[in-house]
């Protein structure tokens, strides 16, 4: 199963520091100052803090999200044993992460057995728990069994 996104917090304090000094900033310049291109330099630094608590925002919203996608598989989706028929690279590694293309067949409690195909990345540290032949556990979506997850 993915882990969930944790959020490292130092992080977010540091941008909290570094939002408040442009804010700081942009009212301890002078109202003539200007960047290089003539722009009012309290605007710009207005700017520059809108912009990281907006990026900040973000990062936070986009955690959220996939954290309660997470647990909503979790809590509603139920636990079935695959076997690997197939496994291939398909290419493509994320974060040097490679994403694998699977052939399972699929023994669920509520749809029965069904082969599906399947993509998702795979950290390089358990390659080794996903060899043709092998036995995993994977999560079904009771409304569509060929939407799955590997456990």
């Amino acid at each position: 199963m993915a882990m969930r996104i944790s959020i490292n917090w130092n992080v977010f304090v540091i941008f909290g520091v570094v939002i408040l000094g442009f804010i700081v900033a942009g009212f301890l310049v002078s109202d003539n100052a200007e960047t290089d291109d003539g722009f009012p330099l309290n605007i710009f630094m207005w700017g520059m803090a809108a912009m990281f608590t907006l990026s900040s925002g973000g990062i936070l919203l986009w955690a959220a999200i996939s954290n309660r996608r997470r647990e909503e598989i979790e809590r509603n989706w139920y636990d079935a044993e695959a076997e690997i028929l197939e496994v291939s690279q398909t290419g493509a590694y994320i974060n040097n992460q490679p994403r694998l293309k699977f052939k399972l067949l699929v023994q669920s409690p509520m749809h029965g057995q069904q082969v599906v195909e399947h993509k998702q990345v795979i950290p390089l540290t358990e390659l080794a728990q996903f060899g043709k032949g092998m036995k995993i556990s994977v999560k079904v979506n009771p409304e569509n069994p060929r939407d799955i997850m590997l456990g």
